[in-house]
């Protein structure tokens, strides 16, 4: 059974997270690469290309590191990358173990861009193999939300998973806060070396308003049967990450964030309208945005920072509560 984190495992993790990303690190504060990067020692070691999207791995010769770019084949589909990116700053503010992602701009070269004046992204690789093709763990899924399924928010089932791992409740914190749907076992990475689980692929973010729904089901949860004591530890676990998120992360400043990554994709928030819906003006062009518009992820950040603070406020009294029962 988990406990709390210990602060020194923390500081155990975020060391060994630094020492990942050297190529990554970047002055500036919205995730893209610096350019000043020493090209000469990057090679390309592979491709892994799929329908949607072209993925080169890279290694840095120096510190024999690997990392993958990333790019989406069609030319309107950047703002999924720039919520990969996005996703994994927040993240990062608070050590939630998922991979680090960075934006490589247009007009920066970088070995392993397929398509050269694009955008693309340079992402970090997560020790461990995924749920999918691993043997362990065969019935964790921690996904809370599909559509067509009766899988609409946080569960029991997703609770009991995340008393497996402090991991697990942290990545669940944060798909919760940012209303990301993607986390299915494909996505979710355990090293048996370290018994540490990771989360990749954060493009399907600020989608629903997970925290709302976290409300409404902990509180049928909690009305139908009580708590054990290992779900109330994971519970714990997952509320304070949310605590942490909550205060490093202002609506506001994430908003700023996307504006400063948009406009350095050259992607301008416009309003302009085609075929009855809101497009921006990419370079000159009309095109889409993928599933969500600018503006419509904005409005997504708001509604999922309040509620967080609504289902923390549940959360506390839940815990409470149980602790009072307990003496």
């Amino acid at each position: 059974m988990i406990s709390s984190i210990p602060h020194y495992i923390k500081i155990v993790f975020m060391i060994c997270l630094l020492g990942t990303i050297e190529l990554l690190q970047c002055k500036d504060p919205f995730g893209i690469l610096d350019p000043s990067y020493d090209q000469k020692n990057i090679k390309i070691i592979g491709q892994r290309n799929k329908d949607t999207v072209y993925v080169t791995i890279v290694e840095d010769k120096l510190s024999k590191k690997k990392y993958c770019v990333k790019q989406y084949c069609a030319a309107d589909k950047i703002f999924p990358s720039l919520k990969e990116v996005l996703i994994s700053r927040i993240a990062e503010s608070v050590g939630i173990p998922v991979n680090c992602v960075r934006l490589i701009l247009a007009e920066t070269f970088f070995p392993g861009k397929f398509f050269k004046k694009r955008v693309a992204t340079l992402h970090t690789f997560t020790p461990g193999k995924s749920l999918r093709d691993t043997g362990q763990y065969p019935k964790v899924d921690i996904k809370q939300f599909e559509r067509g399924s009766k899988i609409l928010g946080i569960t029991r089932s997703i609770i009991d998973h995340m008393s497996l791992s402090a991991n697990l409740a942290q990545i669940v914190a944060l798909d919760t806060f940012t209303g990301s749907i993607n986390h299915s076992r494909g996505n979710i990475f355990f090293d048996k070396k370290s018994n540490d689980f990771y989360g990749i692929d954060l493009k399907k973010a600020f989608f629903e308003n997970l925290s709302r729904l976290a409300c409404e089901n902990i509180k049928k949860m909690a009305a139908e049967k009580k708590f054990t004591s290992r779900q109330i530890t994971a519970l714990r676990i997952y509320r304070d990450t949310l605590k942490e998120l909550i205060a490093k992360n202002f609506p506001g400043d994430i908003c700023r964030h996307l504006d400063a990554l948009a406009k350095a994709a050259q992607l301008k928030n416009r309003r302009c309208f085609f075929d009855d819906k809101y497009v921006p003006l990419l370079q000159n062009k009309f095109v889409r945005l993928t599933n969500n518009s600018i503006r419509e992820c904005k409005t997504m950040v708001f509604q999922n920072y309040d509620s967080a603070k609504k289902l923390v406020k549940l959360l506390d009294e839940i815990i409470k509560n149980y602790k009072k029962q307990k003496q």
